[in-house]
């Protein structure tokens, strides 16, 4: 593939008070397209002090905050925001909008009415899940908007099945490129296990209602209290209840709740085993993250999940309802190191296979340059379908 001709991107996301997967997607293509030549500016809800926003000025990105783009549905604020996203548009006049998450899609889509640019939106989770309030209102919504986009990427296929499930654009117009995380190892390998010692385990994610912490240490309670010790990473507004969960539970000497951390990798290489029990997904990049660092995975069957862990392979995968397959998992997996050991080496192995951030990074570079090089309207789908890509 020839090399993309220098050109201007526009990148928007809409939650700058948290840190989480698709504002980190934004800071890794963004430094990628610049370090290639580009020019990129990010549009960020939120205002300057907020985490997001700190991240992309200590890389020295390019960003503008927009105050009133936030996540929670509010008529003025989001026409506010829509206001803002058209004017900065036409200061910057780019060659590309890349927009990212549900809300920044929506109010990105709406400012830019009438713009001929190509649009690309990844939602990196449907807001219309099981689990989501007004799922039925969001997933209208994305309908109603979804031919403004010139292209939709799931970053799962997964994501990609649902939302042509529930009539969420076309088989053209939406793609896969699964998600794909910088090497975090940096060439080491897990604290080994020793002999009698109990598993770390390790969950990483803020305490809301996306995420079950509650339900970890549920079935920990049950399993052999000598056989593991848990880690929870983050900080969010059910962090007080699940502490007072695991003194109920008389688990509390085995927790620790470690909050906001800005060295997650560095706090997983201490583990022994990644978990993640959660509600609803589009394709976790915390898991991916401990695969890089040849952690074997416990996580829910939700999302994409399924595509980057196998039962028994490089993990196990649990219903996401029921306490006793998770039990029934933690047993199996603490009950032989060696077999857990193994595991890890299989997640490293299918990291470096399918997950690393070049190849993610490679595919979209191939799509920008086929929507840059082939102009068209933002409604057409026609001649770029996922096959065309290979990244499914």
């Amino acid at each position: 593939m020839q090399s993309l001709t220098p050109s201007r991107f526009l990148f928007a996301i809409a939650r700058g008070d948290a840190f989480g997967g698709s504002s980190l997607h934004v800071m890794d293509m963004a430094e990628r397209l610049e370090g290639e030549g580009h020019t990129v500016r990010i549009l960020v809800g939120g205002t300057e002090d907020m985490e997001v926003p700190r991240r992309f000025a200590a890389r020295n990105l390019d960003f503008v905050c927009i105050p009133n783009l936030n996540r929670e549905v509010h008529l003025i604020n989001d026409l506010k925001a829509a206001a803002t996203i058209r004017r900065e548009f036409n200061r910057f006049h780019p060659d590309l909008v890349s927009l990212h998450s549900s809300k920044a899609g929506a109010v990105g889509r709406i400012a830019l009415l009438g713009k001929s640019v190509p649009q690309l939106y990844t939602p990196h989770c449907w807001a219309f899940v099981a689990g989501f309030p007004r799922a039925g209102i969001y997933r209208l919504l994305e309908k109603c908007l979804a031919p403004l986009s010139t292209r939709i990427v799931a970053v799962s296929e997964d994501e990609r099945q649902f939302a042509l499930k529930n009539g969420v654009g076309n088989a053209n117009q939406i793609i896969t490129i699964h998600n794909g995380v910088r090497d975090s190892s940096e060439g080491s390998t897990p604290s080994p296990l020793q002999e009698g010692a109990p598993v770390r385990i390790i969950m990483v994610g803020r305490f809301e209602g996306q995420k079950n912490q509650a339900l970890l240490l549920r079935a920990l309670s049950k399993v052999e209290k000598d056989k593991w010790a848990l880690t929870f990473i983050g900080e969010g507004p059910l962090l007080a209840d699940c502490k007072a969960l695991a003194s109920d539970l008389n688990i509390s000497d085995r927790v620790d709740f470690a909050g906001y951390s800005n060295q997650v990798p560095q706090e997983i290489k201490k583990a022994n085993l990644f978990a993640l029990i959660t509600n609803w997904e589009g394709f976790p990049r915390s898991i991916l993250e401990a695969m890089s660092m040849s952690l074997p995975v416990l996580t829910s069957d939700v999302g994409g999940c399924r595509e980057s862990v196998t039962n028994d392979i490089n993990g196990r995968i649990v219903d996401p309802n029921s306490e006793d397959d998770l039990i029934e998992a933690l047993e199996f997996l603490l009950s032989d190191p060696d077999r857990l050991s193994g595991m890890g080496a299989e997640s490293r192995a299918r990291f470096e296979r399918e997950f690393t951030f070049d190849a993610m990074a490679g595919k979209y570079l191939r799509l920008y340059q086929t929507l840059i090089g082939a102009p068209e309207s933002a409604n057409s789908s026609a001649k770029f379908g996922p096959d065309s890509l290979h990244c499914s």
